[in-house]
């Protein structure tokens, strides 16, 4: 333990390991920022020195040698998620051009359902085949996703976002090329039915009244009748519109089917269906922070979802999802740009602001997996946060 004097002590001062009054009293952790007020309490008190068995560090410095002892170490984790984000901020414009057309593909067949038209689903294939390539390139592109705007079109939206969700876990569920497609023609038509909903009651601002619920309770039936008659769908594609809105427990409808009597496709786009629900703004509710998204879905986990299917979206989309903003113990803030599956609590973040809230200009990588100092303290908004998160990713 080395002594500090206490009229040594500058705001913004940190230690690697807890400084300490004595040694029944600790003063401030390990990697804590030390502000004004804490000295002055220290002066009021007739404390002159400190103890510590740590050494001072600089966030701003400490962090850049961090980022460059990453980049200097071999192969890892750690390393190949950074080279996958990189690689993902090119792919965005991609992203942008597949999901516009998916959308469009997915309007189609809706207005033919609407005007009881027959339709076929070459369109709506090819669109998928891209957004397939797209997860396969790089699993975490749903990140482009977020922002969006989706106007009096969310219907559509909502089906394409959900096929993102829903083929992420069909990868982890290491699903063939043909499971693969089968799902995401599934999921696409996820809301088939709710073209013969009436127009007022889905885009309907404010909370729907008992008798309009009972009439979006029935899409699921419509749906799954317009895919079989018009579209001479197959029936394991299907069978998404019409349980997908099915619980593992039962309670679901539109038949409180259980377990495994609801197909596998619709136990997976019910969990997709449930996330992305969730973190979009709809006229009667706000959206979730991605973070309080995933915490529902575990919540809810034993009634609603199928727990192995479950389980295997959580791995994939980690307990902070990319794209989540966080406050990190040292007061500096920071997006979540991926995870390692053995440490789902221990992201990789890119640090936005530094100890101080300053804007930090660099590109600067902290792995928590590797630096156990660190650690989050709390999940935020962009408004909370002061980013916008598109334009610091």
């Amino acid at each position: 333990m080395r002594k500090i004097q206490v009229e040594e002590l500058k705001p913004g001062m940190r230690f690697d390991k807890p400084v300490y009054i004595d040694s029944n009293n600790i003063f401030i952790g390990a990697n804590i920022t030390i502000k004004e007020d804490d000295i002055k309490k220290l002066m009021r008190w007739g404390v002159s020195d400190l103890e510590t068995a740590g050494t001072m560090i600089s966030s701003r410095e400490e962090i850049k040698q961090y980022s460059r002892r990453m980049e200097s170490q071999g192969v890892s984790d750690s390393k190949r998620i950074i080279t996958d984000y990189t690689n993902l901020l090119k792919k965005r414009k991609n992203l942008i051009e597949v999901h516009k057309r998916a959308c469009k593909a997915v309007g189609d067949v809706y207005s033919a359902i609407k005007n009881g038209e027959n339709f076929i689903t070459d369109d709506l294939e090819l669109a998928l085949s891209d957004i397939i390539d797209l997860i396969k390139e790089n699993n975490n592109i749903f990140l482009f996703l977020y922002g969006l705007d989706e106007g009096k079109n969310y219907l559509m939206y909502h089906s394409v976002n959900v096929t993102f969700y829903a083929l992420l876990i069909g990868l982890g569920l290491k699903y063939s090329p043909v499971k693969l497609r089968e799902l995401g023609l599934g999921t696409l038509l996820i809301d088939a039915g709710m073209a013969k909903i009436p127009v007022y009651i889905t885009h309907k601002q404010s909370s729907l009244t008992e008798q309009e619920f009972n009439l979006i309770k029935t899409h699921p039936i419509h749906g799954y009748k317009c895919l079989r008659d018009l579209g001479k769908v197959k029936e394991s594609i299907a069978l998404v519109s019409l349980q997908h809105q099915e619980q593992f427990d039962g309670s679901g409808y539109p038949r409180g089917l259980k377990g495994s009597m609801i197909s596998e496709y619709a136990r997976i786009a019910s969990i997709a269906d449930s996330y992305e629900a969730q973190i979009v703004n709809r006229s009667y509710k706000k959206k979730q922070l991605f973070y309080h998204a995933m915490k529902q879905l575990v919540a809810q986990g034993s009634n609603r979802f199928d727990p192995v299917i479950l389980r295997v979206f959580i791995s994939k989309m980690s307990v902070y999802p990319i794209g989540s903003i966080v406050e990190l113990n040292d007061n500096s803030i920071g997006i979540v740009i991926g995870s390692t599956q053995d440490k789902p609590l221990r992201p990789i973040i890119k640090l936005v602001f530094d100890s101080h809230r300053k804007k930090i200009e660099d590109t600067i990588i902290l792995s928590l997996p590797d630096e156990p100092a660190f650690f989050i303290i709390k999940v935020l908004d962009e408004k909370e946060a002061g980013i916008n998160l598109l334009e610091v990713l």
